[in-house]
């Protein structure tokens, strides 16, 4: 048994490695030499996730990782040096990956040049892992269990690592007696941890499963690895359902990239070792190593969709190993292609960041020259010894259908339009769909900015549709939906998409997008019920034209992810419809309804860029259209539309005239006396608009399942216990069988709720205290109780309650805006005891109710659970914040 190699095969790569790789071979000898002269050492501690851990200081840039400095980090931007605890503790995380990456490189140089020091260095280091591992403690995680790290799917990549070496040492017979040690202390109870977290369709399921693939094999647990590529969430399960037909990940570039490096652990294992896979599904798999450059914008980066990076650039030695390993696997000319642009030599050579590189937890870096010897050891283990002719056009125009991703290139791919229009992303997606992006050269004319840190306020900015070039209702960021596209159709100068998404029963909205080969026709329509506004982001600063503005207020919903409460100096203008926008050489023509808003304001821009001023038009109208005329160019010398038409004419007195025209678009073109035409159409298939059901259905009321009786003083009691704990890293009796009583009493005005909490002493949080570790309120990590109600005819509440210093209860609203309630708590003997008094209207009501108490011991950073009303068997605590879903709210009658 072996994982990526027998020792026929590992007899054949040495000759690779001494012929045609040994540049590759050699530098990756230089990078171990000063780590076999002075072997680093094997921390003690923990990695911890923190709001400062990681990041500047001075402007919060991410520091830079040096594997020989543990307590100063140096930020690239401003050259100040940070330290600290919180510094120490991320930079472990780093630490930990790229420590078990240099085993790997130790064991491969071993089997590959009988390099006897690199050996003994991989040996040392899987030694060392064996005599740690039991000592990092398995407590206040972020995101799954995990002993060294804060997140399972972290823990993952490192086990991985760890198995990769071993396996390697063995295949190559100089294991010495490290193997039994390794696979006792390091292996078998890492794997069991990993395989408690069963991440369903994220990325990081990816992960877990290569982890769990490699560790069940090399502990001979033959079942226990075919579960693991057949189960429900195991190997083939992700190669069906989340990395789509098209070969693309659903989550996004960013997330493709680093789920799509997991199943090439996991497909090569699993082949390499008798499982055979679905030839449809590793084709799809084979498809998904050209997916980055099918979609790179014109500056060569990573288009920065959903949670995504910004301004990543595809010039680095990942993206080249990407090239080789699907060349491996077979001849795509796009590879070709793009290993080609990727060798050619146009930018200056940097170091490349690869001898400090954390193991498959990628650092990006600045663009960079390349060459074979810059690649990482899965090439000189598995890429071609030559490669075929590196040639090949510049990328066209791509339609990723079940991705839901149109991409239409111009003038040789510098000029670049994308529509995302379909799979919403999971966890990671953000409320975009319709989203429009529109790049000329390196000039960002409309960007989308992905995400920036995840422990930062900003995210919420990033996440909210008001962050993006979509459309969005009532001033609420969309709700999570999927889209579809209506036509499609690419002649290489002109070409179109349509699109459309459906936001509620009565919302639906169209996009229709011309690509002409120097501008862009943007036709926005939409239906809707009375009573709503439909607004559209434009996020171009410039000049209007004969606007007067005046400072307004531009209040918006108050959810988390809407976004508005991020935006600054807000403006109204009176203006004339078409607003002409005129910004940075070019310009936007806006057509809009009569009576429509046109707002400016000012919030985040692409992270680490600083704040950014952007547009926003709003309507009233229950059906309407707006149109964008966008002229980046400035080619453009006059827009305008009359009825049905959309007439534009150039400064070099061309004019083009264009129109729906039944199911398809019609552009008249007319230039020095000549006329013609284009009739665009669509050979696509295209399903009745139905889309999955909107949030508002999602979250409907169950049927009443509780009744309360006013004036009765016994009301509702119930018990909550096993069946309604959320854990973390203990299960409810390793946390010592928590439970707590819940009292529901309704009276003639309000309706009490008591909560005795069987958890122990309260963990009671100072006023004014902040969350050094994320996003999240600090009063989460406190003992304490979610409270959610929903009545007739009035929005959703939600309060979070928690013990104060005094008699009092600190009451938080968690809808801005809403009102405290009155709440008092008393420490008990088995913990505490906290009551509610809510307001409520006369009458019998249904609504609904919603209680969760947390449950935090002393010593602990985050809580460790939750007891959470109406079950919550099998589920996990982890980043779920002081949300809760409406839908998981109980019946709640009083009468």
């Amino acid at each position: 048994m072996s994982l990526l190699v027998a020792a026929a095969e590992l007899e054949a790569r040495r000759g690779a490695a001494a012929g045609p790789l040994r540049p590759l071979a050699d530098s990756l000898a230089r990078d171990l030499a000063p780590l076999i002269a002075d072997p680093p050492f094997v921390p003690h501690e923990k990695a911890r996730l923190s709001r400062a851990g990681g990041r500047c200081p001075n402007d919060g840039t991410p520091l830079e990782f040096d594997p020989r400095s543990p307590r100063a980090h140096r930020c690239p931007r401003c050259g100040a040096t940070a330290g600290g605890e919180s510094q120490y503790r991320y930079w472990l995380m780093w630490y930990q990956l790229w420590l078990s990456e240099r085993a790997i490189h130790g064991a491969l140089l071993g089997a590959l040049r009988n390099d006897v020091a690199a050996a003994g260095l991989a040996r040392h280091l899987l030694r060392s892992y064996a005599e740690r591992y039991p000592e990092y403690p398995n407590a206040d995680n972020v995101l799954g269990p995990s002993r060294p790290f804060f997140s399972t799917y972290l823990e993952s990549i490192w086990l991985l690592q760890i198995c990769v070496a071993l396996d390697l040492l063995e295949t190559a017979g100089i294991a010495d007696d490290v193997g039994a040690l390794v696979r006792e202390r390091v292996v078998a109870p890492s794997s069991a941890l990993v395989a408690l977290y069963d991440e369903g369709t994220s990325n990081r399921q990816a992960w877990n499963v290569a982890a769990l693939l490699a560790s069940r094999l090399l502990l001979g647990d033959t079942r226990g690895a075919r579960d693991t590529v057949r189960g429900p969430s195991g190997l083939e399960a992700l190669l069906r359902g989340p990395l789509l037909p098209d070969g693309s990940w659903y989550e996004g570039e960013n997330y493709h990239v680093f789920a799509h490096r997991a199943l090439w652990y996991g497909i090569t294992i699993a082949q390499r070792n008798g499982f055979a896979i679905d030839p449809e599904l590793s084709e799809r798999f084979d498809r998904g190593f050209a997916l980055p450059f099918v979609t790179a914008l014109p500056d060569f980066t990573m288009l920065a969709r959903r949670d995504s990076q910004h301004g990543v650039s595809l010039r680095q030695w990942r993206f080249a190993e990407l090239c080789e390993l699907g060349l491996a696997r077979g001849d795509d000319p796009r590879l070709r292609a793009a290993l080609a642009t990727l060798y050619d030599g146009a930018v200056p050579r940097h170091d490349t960041g690869r001898a400090t590189s954390p193991g498959e937890a990628e650092r990006h870096t600045p663009a960079t020259a390349l060459d074979r010897s810059d690649l990482g050891w899965r090439s000189l283990l598995h890429a071609r010894a030559e490669l075929p002719e590196l040639a090949g056009a510049a990328p066209g125009s791509a339609l990723l259908q079940s991705q839901g991703l149109a991409v239409l290139r111009r003038d040789a791919g510098r000029f670049f339009v994308a529509v995302d229009y379909g799979e919403s992303g999971g966890g990671h997606g953000h409320p975009d769909r319709l989203n429009l992006v529109i790049a000329d050269g390196e000039r960002r004319w409309l960007d989308d900015c992905g995400t920036g840190s995840y422990v930062d306020p900003s995210l919420h900015w990033y996440r909210s549709t008001l962050a993006h070039n979509a459309p969005l209702f009532d001033r609420r960021s969309q709700p999570r939906v999927d889209g579809e596209a209506m036509a499609w159709e690419e002649r290489g100068a002109v070409g179109w998409l349509a699109a459309r998404a459906r936001f509620g029963p009565d919302t639906h909205v169209e996009r229709r997008v011309v690509v002409m080969p120097d501008y862009v026709v943007d036709e926005l329509s939409w239906r809707v019920a009375a009573g709503h506004a439909l607004g559209l982001p434009i996020h171009v600063d410039g000049s209007v034209a004969g606007a007067r503005w005046a400072a307004a207020p531009l209040p918006g919903g108050g959810g988390l992810e809407d976004g508005f409460d991020f935006v600054q100096g807000s403006e109204r203008a009176d203006v004339e419809w078409p607003a002409r926008v005129a910004a940075d050489r070019g310009a936007a023509w806006v057509f809009a309804p009569e009576h429509s808003r046109l707002w400016r304001g000012v919030a985040p821009g692409a992270p680490g860029r600083g704040d950014a001023r952007f547009h926003f038009v709003e309507t009233t109208d229950e059906r309407g259209t707006v149109v964008v005329v966008h002229d980046p160019r400035g080619v453009i010398s006059s827009a305008e539309v009359r009825d049905a038409t959309i007439v534009v004419c150039h400064a070099d007195g061309s004019r083009h005239e264009h129109g729906a025209s039944g199911t398809g678009w019609h552009v008249a073109l007319s230039s020095n006396g000549a006329t013609s035409s284009v009739d665009l159409r669509s050979t696509l298939a295209v399903p009745a608009a139905t889309g999955p059901a909107p949030q508002a259905a999602r979250t409907a009321l169950r049927p009443p399942a509780f009744v309360v009786r006013r004036g009765d003083r016994r009301g509702l009691q119930l018990v909550l216990g096993e069946n309604d704990y959320r854990r973390s890293e203990q299960s409810w009796s390793e946390a010592g069988e928590p439970t707590a009583v819940l009292r529901v009493v309704a009276g003639d005005a309000t309706l009490v709720v008591e909560v005795e909490s069987r958890t122990g002493a309260p963990v009671i949080l100072p006023d004014g205290v902040v969350n050094g570790m994320d996003n999240e309120h600090p009063d989460v990590n406190a003992s304490g109780v979610q409270l959610y109600l929903i009545l007739p005819g009035i929005p959703p509440r939600g309060w979070l309650l928690r013990p104060g210093p005094d008699a009092a209860a600190r009451s938080r609203p968690l809808v801005p805006g809403d009102a405290r309630v009155a709440a008092t708590w008393r420490p008990t003997a088995a913990g505490w005891t906290l009551r509610a008094e809510i307001p409520i209207p006369p009458g019998e009501l249904r609504g609904a109710l919603g209680v969760i108490v947390n449950e935090i011991p002393a010593g602990r950073e985050r809580r460790r659970g939750q007891l959470v009303l109406g079950g919550a068997t099998g589920e996990w605590v982890y980043l779920r914040g002081d949300r809760h879903d409406p839908s998981r709210f109980v019946g709640l009658r009083i009468t």
